[in-house]
């Protein structure tokens, strides 16, 4: 049979220090969510942009526009213009945006988050 002493189970500290950690955790995430719900919109506007009628006889500045557009209209300020990128070969266009987050998390500790999301889509000389 076990002695007593083991078998009193957590202690207060012991509890204190799972509490402190949970709260850290708890913190971080409520700081970290926005951002990742922001990079979830910015992958959606993509999308959106690649498949819409037209886009194919757009230049870099039109489909910007039409990216940005839908960031102000969403509050997405993390992403600029600089951010943006667009290849073309052939008759397949690649738009690519790649930005860095960076929020304060605790104290003295900021999280730096590095987001990249490309969409492909192919235009023709005909009417989309």
């Amino acid at each position: 049979m076990q002695g007593r002493r083991k078998q009193q189970g957590v202690s207060i500290a012991s509890m204190l220090v799972v509490a402190a950690i949970l709260g850290v955790l708890f913190v971080i995430g409520v700081r970290l969510f926005p951002v990742y719900m922001d990079y979830y919109s910015v992958r959606s506007i993509m999308n959106e942009v690649a498949h819409s009628p037209g886009i194919g006889k757009k230049d870099y500045l039109q489909v910007w526009d039409a990216i940005n557009t839908r960031f102000d209209i969403n509050n997405i300020d993390d992403v600029h213009r600089d951010d943006f990128k667009m290849k073309t070969v052939g008759n397949e266009t690649t738009i690519t945006i790649s930005y860095v987050v960076r929020r304060h998390l605790l104290a003295n500790i900021d999280g730096l988050i590095i987001f990249k999301h490309s969409v492909h889509y192919e235009h023709t000389g005909s009417s989309d």
